[in-house]
């Protein structure tokens, strides 16, 4: 058995590897064409590829472990959102298992559930998720399952905490991505966290904040906190970029008692 955990970054390699292959290809035109104009024409071209490859490389190494790190920072930071982790914790998005496996540490109490789709389109795995749990020693409290962010297969107010890291812009078999967050407030009991990280702030996915946070909200049944992420995380700033973690927030609360949503 492999005895080193395996945790990727948010970034698809498989998506890194094509925009390195076509910046390369239109350079190598660019270098060795004999036709002046496709020269240009592929010197051109080059350039937004070359710009993308650069910046989802530089968001690898500012990710990973051997680099900045900040995957592994974002995830403690929601770690340290989420006030009693004793009862049940859900993380949706469970990826290749970072956020998860940080909670069961946190929480020695805990029992915990990781969902994801895994779909082919990504680099994860339940497996991988399974190997790196049982690495790290908490694979007896941790149970994966497969499912969809948009219909989670558990019933209402379950969970004491509920987690979830750059998952809901994602979720493709749902267009409307403010009831996917409802989907998952669902979940949560009453008196029960939720400490959700993602892209809130890009208009074209979630609409307008104030919109977003109202919706939320209209019906007293959640405290909700707003923090954009740069203010609570310094960040470098090609993460900063609104293509990366720009608009990135943490929305984070309780869910209200039933006495005081009355």
């Amino acid at each position: 058995m492999n005895t080193k955990t395996n945790y990727q970054t948010w970034i698809r390699m498989n998506k890194l590897l094509i925009f390195l292959g076509i910046s390369l290809l239109l350079l190598l035109i660019t270098l060795y064409s004999v036709q002046v104009y496709f020269r240009v024409l592929a010197g051109m071209l080059a350039l937004p590829f070359l710009y993308i490859t650069f910046i989802l490389s530089y968001s690898v190494y500012q990710f990973s472990t051997f680099g900045g790190g900040f995957q592994s920072k974002i995830h403690h930071l929601i770690v340290s959102k989420v006030e009693d982790g004793s009862g049940k914790i859900l993380d949706i998005g469970t990826g290749s298992g970072s956020l998860i496996i940080k909670l069961a540490k946190a929480f020695p109490n805990s029992t915990l559930t990781g969902i994801d789709f895994w779909g082919e389109n990504w680099e994860y795995s339940k497996a991988q998720c399974e190997q790196n749990a049982e690495i790290e020693g908490v694979s007896d409290r941790i149970h994966f399952v497969k499912a969809s962010a948009s219909h989670l297969p558990f019933q209402n107010g379950e969970f004491d905490v509920v987690v979830s890291c750059l998952t809901f812009h994602e979720v493709k078999d749902s267009k409307n991505k403010t009831e996917v967050i409802k989907e998952a407030l669902r979940l949560v009991k009453p008196g029960g966290t939720f400490v959700f990280m993602d892209l809130f702030m890009d208009e074209s996915t979630f609409g307008k904040k104030t919109e977003l946070v109202a919706d939320l909200t209209k019906h007293g049944e959640i405290e909700l906190n707003d923090d954009k992420l740069t203010d609570i995380l310094p960040l470098p700033k090609i993460l900063r970029n609104k293509k990366v973690l720009g608009n990135a927030m943490v929305l984070s609360g309780k869910k209200a008692n039933k006495a005081q949503s009355r």
